[in-house]
């Protein structure tokens, strides 16, 4: 955090611009494994845990697997072959991302925004004609053109998120509602089709999550770089509800992380990870629980170990 409490804003580095023009090639790139190693030395060090080995199942048939990845295949090839679209023009529709990779574009209005993996962002055909709004579902980031006339609206999930002129975080599948993490300017956030004058004024540092009830938690000058972690390719988890877990295992690894034993699902793990593999993530977590974990194909199903069961 900076000496005003704002979050840092690598968006405004000279990187910045090549990162986003390099987004289309870097597909969970793996830039090191350092973290990864740091937190396995933790939870290995911890005399508590398990130290019993992940069990494999074979996955799937061989054709049932080619037979996904063809699909995949033609869904990346015809997204790459997709005519590039200038900056200046009137795009819509919807755009989206796979497991593992992120995408950017830039609005008629020069709006960029960076979306996550697993997400996706609707534009309406009439965006910027008569008002300026989206729907997002999953993870994006935002750095709003703003315009006092029509406002930048971004609809998720049962929120609506209006920018004052700002960038900002959105993931609308947060086990605890809709989260909005604000790292320039101020958004107003509310329970859609209610009042704006209802709506909750976030400035830069502040997080805010519409809970399912409509009720709004602020969370002032607790947003850190952690919160934009993913625009680089890392997944950082602070005191993470198992919840949260399962959501990141299938947006960036494609895998269905099933915690059946209640006590395991109560628990919250700490961890950093910058592009390691599906079989590293799925250790750490494991070793993180002391349990045990198999796999069938690209479901990971973790149980108490059976030392720990009474």
């Amino acid at each position: 955090m900076t000496a005003d409490n704002h979050p840092p804003d690598d968006t405004q580095s000279p990187d910045w611009e090549v990162f986003v023009r390099q987004l289309d090639s870097m597909r969970l790139s793996a830039p090191s494994d350092v973290e990864t190693e740091a937190a396995l030395r933790k939870v290995k060090a911890n005399p508590a845990f398990s130290r019993r080995r992940t069990r494999w199942i074979p996955p799937m048939p061989a054709v049932a697997a080619a037979a996904l990845l063809a699909v995949g295949l033609a869904s990346w090839m015809a997204y790459r072959n997709r005519s590039p679209v200038p900056a200046v023009a009137s795009i819509h529709g919807m755009f989206g991302t796979g497991v593992g990779a992120r995408d950017s574009l830039t609005l008629s209005d020069g709006t960029r925004v960076i979306i996550g993996p697993l997400s996706s962002i609707t534009v309406p055909a009439d965006y910027g004609t008569t008002s300026r709004s989206v729907e997002v579902k999953g993870d994006a980031w935002f750095d709003v053109v703003h315009d006092a006339g029509k406002p930048f609206t971004v609809h998720a999930g049962n929120a609506a998120i209006v920018d004052v002129g700002t960038k900002f975080t959105v993931r609308s599948d947060d086990p605890a509602g809709v989260s909005v993490s604000v790292s320039q300017g101020s958004v107003s956030l509310r329970q859609m089709n209610t009042p704006v004058q209802q709506g909750v004024i976030l400035k830069a540092g502040d997080n805010g999550v519409l809970r399912n009830g409509g009720q709004v938690v602020t969370r002032r000058g607790a947003v850190t770089d952690d919160d934009v972690a993913w625009l680089k390719g890392r997944l950082v988890f602070r005191e993470a509800p198992i919840s949260e877990i399962v959501s990141s295992m299938r947006k960036w690894y494609g895998i269905e992380l099933e915690v059946p034993d209640r006590t395991l699902a109560s628990r919250h793990i700490t961890a950093s990870f910058a592009g390691e593999s599906p079989e590293r993530v799925l250790e750490v977590i494991r070793l993180a629980l002391g349990a045990e974990m198999e796999r069938h194909g690209d479901t990971a199903v973790v149980r108490s170990a059976k030392g720990n069961m009474r």
